[in-house]
């Protein structure tokens, strides 16, 4: 199996989990009755995801992600025991409000096409970015709540009323004025070529895969220009 990692997610050489798709059961995803409080996950602040000296703590981070997998009863395969699935605060030291877990399970330069799940803790955040054209088409994305929910931020007319807020952090940076609400099965679309949007995990945190044209780590870029992978 070639390996999948945060690194090479940045490569512009196609990579594919080879043979079957792994750890793709329950595709469908299954709701968490969060309104019932029988999902409701302990949110932990900055200082559990940080040592003394500020570095971040990747194992507890990825931890965190599997207790909202067990709330979901999302299966965990092995494969999410690995480094092919990586936890990143993008270099911002927010990682309770700014951060994401991913794996990509298909990226081929050749066909042009991408599959990736998204995992965000509750109310956490991607960085607010675009995509560009590089020696590649942008990249067009589409996005399918599989379990959980999620804050889908656009440019737009502005949501009033708001009905969630961007992390502390960045609300002074961003763009997007535009969000709305996805729950299971919902699937959305960037509208429009090149246009700013991130996505914000709901109350009870969501799982999200993303399909998409080929990801070339070269055609991102953040509205925030200390964030990185």
């Amino acid at each position: 199996m070639n390996s999948i990692n945060r690194r090479s997610m940045m490569k512009t050489s196609a990579l594919m989990v080879g043979g079957t798709v792994l750890g793709m059961s329950n595709i469908a995803g299954a709701e968490c009755p969060a309104a019932k409080g029988a999902c409701k996950m302990k949110r932990y602040e900055n200082d559990h995801y940080y040592d003394k000296d500020g570095n971040f703590l990747v194992e507890k981070a990825r931890q965190a992600y599997y207790e909202m997998m067990e709330r979901f009863h999302y299966p965990i395969p092995d494969i999410l025991r690995t480094a092919e699935f990586w936890a990143v605060d993008f270099g911002l030291g927010d990682f309770a409000n700014v951060g994401m877990a991913g794996i990509i399970w298909v990226n081929v330069e050749k066909y042009s096409y991408f599959g990736h799940d998204i995992y965000l803790l509750p109310g956490q955040m991607i960085p607010e970015h675009h995509h560009i054209k590089t020696a590649f088409p942008c990249k067009m994305e589409s996005w399918q709540v599989r379990y959980g929910s999620v804050y889908n931020w656009s440019e737009g007319e502005p949501t009033v009323p708001p009905i969630s807020k961007p992390a502390e952090s960045q609300k002074d940076i961003v763009h997007c004025k535009h969000c709305e609400l996805l729950n299971v099965g919902d699937v959305s679309h960037l509208e429009v070529e090149e246009s700013w949007h991130f996505l914000q995990g709901g109350p009870e945190g969501t799982i999200v895969t993303e399909y998409a044209r080929y990801h070339d780590g070269a055609g991102v870029k953040f509205s925030n220009p200390k964030a990185q992978f």
